[in-house]
């Protein structure tokens, strides 16, 4: 199907809400800043219209990648055919399991949870202040940081199931999430919204040193996916990396940082996928050589190939 006549079943219906762009540079929707075009840039303005969009886009075989805060994917320099983002799915409200929890929309970014945990004096959060991206997202890859997991506090989950089409939800087992791990990982049970446990009184000092603990560790100074590779218990990436004298290495325009041997960096906003990818490999290869340890990726390269099994 021409994708701009694909996009006329989203102008055209009365299930869907939101913006269709054409064209969309994804460099400016990661927080890399790397990336080609979307051919379709889908942004639904509540749930009802993700779904939709989501069904529509499978049923006609359009290859696509659901997208939240960008904070953890590298997109290909030749662009995907269509991408969902669920910014716009952002509410930050409070739960419906009992008084000490909250719900958020997958598209709601830390920050607003923060604030909505701050301004109502609730707690179990505050490791997560600075964290980028969006529940979602960090549900999805169950992102980790300052001993708490996107699953330590998770009651429930709504999602929609891809193969049938249906809205369910899942209530949490523990068995199901490990390090970096979680049962949405295989992009089949798109995240809508979810619930979480909280407790009486906000940790300020906590979620200052949280913030401050971010500066020094340099994860403001350049446009990063975050950390590139996952810890193995004692087995610190980043220490791996530097043990290699990795730090500061560059291929293009990409760059290990200078200050943390875990994080590329795009300094100058010119580095391509490519050289993301080279540089990626090269970290691999000289650990292994050096360590014997097989690095494992936590950033998402997306191309293609990555999006095809949509078409099956």
């Amino acid at each position: 199907m021409i994708l701009r006549n694909f996009a006329l079943l989203f102008n055209d219906s009365n299930n869907f809400r939101g913006s269709i762009l054409h064209d969309e540079k994804l460099s400016s929707h990661t927080s890399m800043n790397v990336g080609g075009p979307a051919s379709l840039f889908i942004e639904p303005a509540d749930t009802e219209s993700l779904v939709y969009a989501l069904k529509t886009c499978i049923r006609n075989k359009v290859e696509f990648f659901v997208l939240g805060g960008g904070s953890n994917v590298i997109f290909c320099d030749e662009g995907i055919d269509a991408v969902i983002c669920t910014r716009k799915l952002n509410s930050i409200g409070a739960g419906q399991s009992g008084e000490k929890t909250i719900r958020a929309g997958a598209g709601a970014v830390w920050a607003g949870v923060i604030q909505f945990c701050k301004r109502l004096n609730l707690g179990g959060f505050e490791p997560f202040t600075g964290l980028s991206g969006t529940v979602g997202g960090a549900l999805f890859m169950n992102a980790s940081c300052f001993g708490l997991s996107a699953d330590s506090r998770l009651l429930n989950v709504t999602y929609l199931d891809t193969e049938d089409f249906k809205i369910k939800e899942y209530k949490k087992n523990p068995a199901d999430w490990a390090y970096k791990v979680s049962p949405f990982n295989d992009g089949k049970k798109i995240i809508l919204q979810a619930e979480f446990s909280v407790t009486e009184g906000f940790d300020k000092t906590l979620s200052d040193a949280t913030i401050q603990s971010r500066r020094e560790k340099g994860h403001f100074k350049a446009p990063c996916a975050g950390s590139v590779f996952k810890n193995d218990g004692d087995k610190i990436a980043g220490r791996l990396i530097d043990e290699c004298g990795l730090k500061g290495k560059t291929v293009g325009g990409a760059q290990i940082a200078p200050w943390h041997a875990n994080f590329i960096i795009n300094p100058e906003r010119r580095a391509t996928y490519k050289d993301v990818l080279v540089l990626v490999e090269l970290i691999k290869n000289e650990v292994y050589k050096k360590h014997g340890i097989q690095l494992k990726q936590e950033v998402l390269f997306i191309d293609k190939e990555f999006c095809a099994p949509y078409t099956d």
